[in-house]
């Protein structure tokens, strides 16, 4: 066996601390944590910034859906395992390296701050490396995740220094979002129990097109307090939509439209409706 898929390792630094410890941090790479990190950077934060991060964390995970449904490759043997919501999902490329280099990267990139940068780097170290220790990826899926992810930033910088987002209107953006998705969606690699998120491309459309500026009144007690109020209705929605979604039959065009709307709702109420809920109670501008 290569250094590549060797994980015999992991057994002897186990601890049940550490455990503990690895399973919180590798927490940050799963689409909950994922879906309020960035809601909360909308609302508190920056509206636009965290919406370029929403859209890079969206292409990056379709991307890595379709690599890993592609490629089929098995994850470590399930006696090493200590994370279970992998669930049946393959191995190659680490979702949680790629997405972490995507959004620590992507917010060291627009920060432009050391001690950010320093930050991210530490938080990418310790995402990727807990895959390793919980048993679900071996190196050279970590280190795919990670070099697949890094490119994705390399591309990201190329359309930032030349100006290729703005370059295009938004309505033009729109129609490549959809043409991205209906490619996708045409050649995804489906079979049993791996098929393409229609929900996830929903919450993509819905998230571009619902992006609004949004200011939060400036004292920073009651901002923070009223973003973490948003983040709540959000944690809320989200739970009451996926509960929806895995309720239906998600077969045929009725299935596709219905999952794909709940998708565009979610994100449409958390990125306009709750930005206007608050201009209206006076709480932002």
């Amino acid at each position: 066996m290569s250094i590549w898929n060797d994980l015999t390792w992991v057994e002897g630094i186990r601890s049940s601390s550490l455990s503990i410890f690895f399973e919180n941090i590798s927490l940050a790479g799963y689409p909950t944590f994922l879906i309020l990190f960035i809601s909360f950077g909308y609302f508190y934060w920056s509206p636009s910034r965290f919406s370029r991060v929403a859209m890079m964390l969206f292409i990056s995970g379709l991307i890595n859906a379709f690599l890993k449904d592609f490629f089929q490759d098995a994850r470590p043997a399930i006696e090493l395992m200590l994370d279970p919501k992998v669930g049946t999902s393959y191995g190659w490329p680490s979702g949680h390296s790629q997405i972490a280099v995507t959004l620590w990267g992507l917010l060291a990139y627009e920060l432009k701050n050391k001690w950010a940068t320093i930050g991210a780097i530490t938080i990418i170290i310790l995402i990727a490396f807990s895959r390793m220790y919980l048993g679900v990826h071996d190196l050279g899926d970590v280190f795919a995740g990670l070099i697949i992810g890094g490119i994705i930033l390399l591309i990201w910088h190329y359309a930032v220094i030349n100006d290729l987002y703005k370059s295009l209107s938004k309505r033009s953006w729109l129609i490549l979002i959809l043409v991205f998705q209906l490619i996708l969606y045409i050649f995804y690699p489906s079979h049993e129990d791996h098929e393409l998120s229609i929900w996830f491309l929903g919450v993509m459309t819905g998230w571009f097109i619902g992006a609004s500026n949004i200011n939060i009144i400036s004292n920073p007690v009651k901002k923070l307090l009223i973003s973490i109020f948003a983040i709540c209705s959000v944690f809320f929605l989200l739970i009451v939509i996926t509960k929806i979604e895995s309720e239906i039959i998600n077969a045929g065009l009725f299935g596709f439209i219905f999952s794909y709307s709940l998708g565009m709702t979610f994100s449409i109420v958390v990125t306009w409706v709750i930005p206007r809920l608050l201009r209206l109670a006076r709480l932002a501008s």
